[in-house]
């Protein structure tokens, strides 16, 4: 049993490690990949999974918390990658702390954290969002967004707070993911 993790665990690392070299992704002070909405593109057209699935987190947001173990779970049931995308700034200490947090229950996490840009956390986020949103989906600034891209490194999904509108209790989010990502994957 040890060598069967053993080896999944290194095909597990391979394929990432494949995807980040067919990329061309650099890692953060924290040995965090770094990317923008081209690398987010790459990592999906990449993938050897027919959806990538993105989801945006900061250890500092309450949503995120309660939602992370719903949107990894995913990963085990369907053909999709998923990917924590973290918004703090690169070097940041609350950087350091989500990453920890996010490995500290999900040893096998795939993290990614967005570049830094010229405009602080704030806008090099809502400069994100405004480049991998879609016409057909509201851009809102919000976190715990669910952004789901095919094979083709095409947009399918960005999610926001109002697809919650029918669901009051914001710490259930498995309504949305089920309502409106399954619905885009595979099952394995």
């Amino acid at each position: 049993m040890k060598k069967i993790t053993l080896l999944l665990l290194c095909c597990l690392y391979y394929s990432f490690s494949a995807q980040e070299i067919k990329c061309g992704l650099s890692k953060s002070e924290f040995d965090i990949i770094k990317v923008g909405v081209e690398d987010v593109k790459c990592l999906a057209k990449n993938s050897n999974k027919k959806n990538t699935v993105f989801y945006t987190f900061a250890r500092w947001c309450g949503p995120c918390l309660y939602h992370l173990p719903q949107i990894l779970a995913v990963e085990k049931e369907y053909n999709a990658d998923v990917y924590v995308l973290l918004i703090d700034p690169e070097g940041s200490k609350m950087t350091k702390l989500a990453k920890d947090y996010v490995l500290e229950d999900f040893p096998d996490a795939k993290i990614l954290i967005l570049k830094d840009g010229n405009g602080g956390k704030t806008k090099n986020y809502k400069n994100f969002l405004s480049e991998i949103t879609p016409k057909k989906f509201e851009n809102i600034r919000d976190m715990s967004k669910y952004i789901v891209l095919n094979k083709e490194g095409e947009v399918q999904l960005v999610t926001n707070w109002k697809d919650e509108k029918d669901d009051p209790d914001w710490r259930d989010h498995q309504p949305v993911i089920s309502r409106l990502v399954l619905p885009l994957l595979e099952k394995k």
